[in-house]
């Protein structure tokens, strides 16, 4: 009956382990990366999961108009932003 207990006790401790380590801080970054998106704003530098980087000229629900130079512009998912770059800018 200890040995069963122990076992027990050493699976409970692996799996706080496991989730103190790999599973919350997952959950943090997901969260804070939901916050980004939602904060958005028109004039934000941002840079985009394949590592574009530009400022925001429109908004809607699940796009953005983002322009990479100037008079070039791009339709983006909101869901590949990655995050911010710098200060509000607007050309």
């Amino acid at each position: 009956m200890n040995q069963g207990l122990f076992q027990i006790m050493w699976v409970g401790f692996l799996f706080v382990v496991f989730y103190l380590m790999l599973i919350r801080p997952q959950q943090l970054r997901a969260k804070k990366r939901q916050e980004l998106i939602k904060a958005l704003q028109v004039g934000d530098r941002i840079e985009t999961i394949g590592g574009l980087q530009g400022i925001v000229m429109s908004l809607n629900d699940d796009v953005l108009e983002v322009q990479i130079a100037p008079e070039v512009t791009v339709t983006l998912a909101r869901r590949a932003i990655s995050g911010q770059v710098g200060t509000k800018e607007v050309d």
